[in-house]
């Protein structure tokens, strides 16, 4: 999976680089066709969608709960992990994607100064794709994976589909990995919740 590591201020600040602008702009246009090839007579709705509609909103840390690894309960929950074992594989989410629901993934924003991963691997719905070297990434303050679409298909999670995403470990503390995308979802009351 071809992916680009670049400065989080290039990707998602001041300068809002345009490569990324445009891979959501793709990843959303495949993303809706995803949804209405499953969701047979709704149209996008925007975030407070009605009648036969279906929704768009952010990644949510709560919907990625089911973490195998993370004690902190559902409700609570953050994209923030206390690493308690270095020179070590880790996972930093494993869960099943909820029912109605579609994730669209871009990429990561790994938010701290200090970037104690150094290799990324996905596995989703069963299919394991290659490890992703991040040592690149110890050059900037923070930093953002790309996901790059142009020379693959965009990451569009269906419903039901068992996702991990696991990091080799090279120091221990604290660690702040946000996805970067965004979820359709069928049932608004889905994202109404606070559990």
């Amino acid at each position: 999976m071809p992916y680009v590591i670049a400065p989080l201020g290039d990707v998602k600040g001041l300068n809002n680089w345009p490569e990324y602008v445009s891979a959501l702009r793709e990843l959303q246009e495949q993303a809706f066709k995803r949804a209405n090839a499953l969701w047979d007579g709704f149209t996008p709705g925007g975030i407070n969608p009605i009648g036969q509609r279906y929704g768009i909103g952010p990644l949510r840390p709560n919907d990625m709960a089911r973490d195998v690894t993370d004690s902190t309960p559902s409700g609570t929950y953050s994209f923030r992990k206390n690493i308690l074992v270095a020179s070590t594989w880790r996972d930093l989410f494993n869960f099943t994607t909820r029912n109605n629901m579609i994730t669209a993934l871009a990429g990561f924003a790994i938010t701290d100064d200090v970037l104690r991963l150094n290799a990324l691997r996905l596995e989703i719905g069963g299919n394991k794709f290659p490890i992703m070297d991040i040592e690149e990434a110890q050059r900037y303050d923070r930093t953002a994976i790309l996901l790059k679409t142009d020379q693959g298909a965009p990451l569009i999670i269906d419903p039901q589909t068992f996702v991990q995403i696991r990091a080799y470990v090279e120091s221990v503390g604290w660690q702040r990995v946000v996805p970067l995308g965004f979820q359709l979802f069928k049932v608004k009351d889905l994202v109404l919740t606070e559990v």
